[in-house]
This record gives C-alpha cells, structure tokens and sequence, in this order.
C-alpha cells in the first residue's frame, strides 16, 4: 500500500472524497446506490469490532491493575502477557482492515476515472472496481486462527480448573475419612481466578465473531453487486439482438436494393437518345 492510500484511509469512509464523488456519481444518473452503501457499511462495521476489541482489552488492563486480591498473585503476570498476546493480534487485524478500507477507497477512485473516461455505462459492472475479496479472505483466515487459538486456550483454562478442584476434593474426602465425615461426590466448579484468565478470551472471540460475520456479508454484497452486473450485461445483450434485423427482414432488404437498381438503370432508347445528343 502507497503512502497515498495510508492517507486515504483514515478518517470515515463515508467522508472520503473518492467515495462521496461516486455516490454523487450513480445519485445523478439514476444508479442504484445500494450496493455501494452495504460495502461501505460493513467495512465500517469492521472498523467497529476492531475498535470494540481495542476498548475491552483497555479495561481489562484496567481491571487487573484495581484487583487487589491478584496483585502478588501469579495470574496477574499470566494475564498481563495473554492481553499482551491478543493487543497483538487485534493490531494484525486493524492493519489488514484498514488495507481493505483503502482498496475500497482506490475502488471508488478507479470507478470515478472510468466514468469521467467512459461514461456512466462504465459503472455498470461496478463490482470489478473493488479488489478487495484477497483482503477479505485474510482477516477471515485470521479471524479462524484468533477464535481456534481462543477456544483453545480456554478450554486449557478450564481443564486446570476442574484438575486443581478435582484435586482439592481429593485431599478434603482424604481428611473426611480420617475424621468420620462423609466424603464430597462433586468437586466445585471452576473458581474465580480460572473465570478471570478465560475472559480475555471469551471477549477477543465474541469480537472476532463479529468481525467475520461482517466479512461474510461484505462477500455477499460484492457477490450481488457482480451479479447485477451480469445480469445488465445479459438485458443489453438481450436488447441488442432484438434490435438487429432478422434473415427474412435482411433478405427483404437487399431485394428491394436490386430493384431500385433495375429501376435506376437507362432504358435501351433512352440511352440511344443520350448518345446521340452527345454527337
């Protein structure tokens, strides 16, 4: 990406001036604008979760550094590194998002540049301005990698959890038996602690969910888009052949011609007569 597009994609979409100059575009002419504003909105909506996830590994930060009960307690350095660990792979998405924005972006300006070159027919396959189905497939092979690496880890989380506790009512039926109490059956259920390591988890894959339900529909419209197009192409076509003269219609025509050059043609006396005028 060119330092120019690094520019252009900052800021609101909507604002753009690459952007705003097609809308006017297709507004002007009678064009559909639909599908324009569903790209638009969901790489927005993008946007959106990015800076979603963004907020809640802030507070989550937040939140570690007021609980008093973690502060000299190993999770505490456990947690610190795995929101280090996902502040990292929200940025690999941020930046893969905003390459999308700006392809958007270079989209809407090659569409202009066709228009003012062609005219408003150009904007008729608008979808093939919009290289952008790379990009999406990306964030969404990275959103698979961030929500299986999420599960993942938490079912370890939950794993230990229930181990440490099955553990504990192991020692604590040990001691029932050597006092006379009767034994435990169950043992509790995961503590606050294993709630508090998952839940940077459980919040960075409810994001990258979002997230990939977005792209999913930004497929879909790029696909409606493509498919409007090709179904203009198909009424042109249809339209055109309509048009054209059939081979009766043809054959009609070029025999009305042959007669009008038989008529056209200097009769025998009338050619004498010419020629003896020119005598």
């Amino acid at each position: 990406m060119n330092e120019n597009n690094k520019t252009s994609a900052s800021g609101s979409l909507m604002e753009n001036e690459h952007v705003k100059e097609l809308f006017d575009i297709l507004q002007t002419n009678g064009k559909d604008i639909s599908g324009l504003a569903a790209l638009i909105n969901h790489v927005q909506g993008l946007e959106g979760f990015v800076t979603k996830a963004e907020n809640r590994l802030i507070d989550m930060k937040c939140q570690l550094d007021e609980m008093r009960e973690i502060q000299d307690h190993p999770v505490k350095n456990v947690l610190q590194r795995t929101i280090k660990t996902l502040e990292i792979k929200v940025a690999e998405l941020k930046a893969q998002i905003s390459e999308l924005k700006a392809n958007v972006i270079e989209g809407c300006k090659n569409a202009v540049a066709a228009f003012k070159e062609k005219g408003i027919s150009a904007l008729d396959k608008l979808a093939s301005f919009f290289r952008v189905k790379d990009g999406l497939q990306a964030v969404k092979n990275s959103i698979v990698k961030g929500v299986d690496s999420c599960d993942k880890a938490v079912a370890k989380i939950d794993t230990f959890s229930k181990e440490y506790h099955e553990t504990g009512k192991h020692l604590k039926n040990m001691v029932h038996v050597l006092t006379g109490k009767p034994p435990i059956d169950t043992a509790k259920e995961s503590g606050k602690l294993a709630k508090l390591a998952s839940a940077p988890y459980r919040a960075q894959k409810a994001c990258m969910l979002g997230i990939r339900k977005h792209v999913n529909k930004f497929i879909a419209a790029l696909d409606k888009l493509e498919e409007k197009a090709e179904a203009n192409r198909n009424e042109r076509a249809a339209t055109d052949t309509s048009k054209k003269p059939t081979l009766m219609e043809r054959l009609e025509e070029k025999k009305n011609k042959v007669k009008q050059r038989e008529i056209e043609k200097p009769t025998p006396t009338r050619a004498l007569k010419l020629a003896e005028q020119a005598v």
